[in-house]
């Protein structure tokens, strides 16, 4: 399998206009199975280390699955989808954002 990246100059990186490919988010097993949900790991978030930082609240698909509370951002769990757009645009150094398992809702009931 061959992986082509994608040639891009830095003025287009820098300017926003070229948007890096996103991966689906997967789901594992069934339709009943376990999705993905975001998680910003405190450490790592520049907007946790009192520098401003909003590109992962600004680049959401999904309006309220990241709120800033405290000048820091927060992913509200029942309302991200999993998409990964966050964690792909997060500029912090060592990507402060991840995507892990959560459980569905069918599990519960």
């Amino acid at each position: 399998m061959s992986i082509r990246a994608a040639v891009i100059s830095r003025r287009q990186l820098l300017s926003g206009i070229w948007k890096p490919p996103v991966a689906p988010a997967r789901k594992v097993g069934g339709d009943d199975a376990i999705s993905q949900v975001a998680v910003i790991q405190g450490r790592l978030c520049l907007a946790y280390r009192n520098l401003f930082c909003s590109t992962c609240v600004e680049r959401c698909p999904v309006k309220g699955a990241i709120e800033v509370r405290a000048g820091v951002p927060q992913v509200v769990a029942s309302i991200c989808t999993g998409c990964g757009d966050c964690q792909v645009v997060c500029p912090a150094p060592g990507n402060a954002v991840r995507m892990i398992a959560s459980p569905s809702r069918k599990e519960n009931q």
